[in-house]
């Protein structure tokens, strides 16, 4: 269980994000961006967080197992190879993952714009009636 100090600074660097973000200060009076878009959700800036560092991590790996090649040191090459191939998955998992919940919040998106016109046309049907 996180301490009451973890939190804390869980909660500071999620609004440091977010101040530090372009409309960032006025997301967070908001919940969005000054475009109107609204503020990135924490758990889906974490997976893209993730997502980056992950394809970051496997460039940086490549470069060392190619130091260790040149070096003649295939013990290290293998060990950072290795780390490429860790940092490869985790990237796919990241990207599966945040496509993932992209589609399931176009869905909804979706879902809510169908009910809003649903509304509109019962409004006109009722105003149909009336006349």
């Amino acid at each position: 269980m996180p301490n009451q100090a973890s939190t804390q600074a869980n909660q500071n660097a999620s609004r440091s994000r977010t101040q530090n973000a372009p409309g960032g200060k006025e997301a967070m009076k908001t919940g969005q961006l000054a475009s109107g878009q609204p503020a990135a959700e924490d758990h889906l800036y974490g997976v893209v967080s993730v997502l980056y560092h992950a394809l970051q991590g496997e460039q940086t790996y490549v470069k060392y197992a190619s130091d260790a090649r040149k070096a003649g040191d295939s013990e290290l090459e293998q060990f950072f190879n290795l780390c490429r191939t860790d940092e490869h998955a985790r990237a796919q998992q990241a990207k599966s993952l945040l496509a993932d919940r992209l589609e399931e919040e176009d869905d909804e998106d979706e879902d809510e714009e169908a009910e809003a016109s649903g509304e509109e046309e019962d409004d006109e049907d009722e105003e149909d009636e009336e006349a």
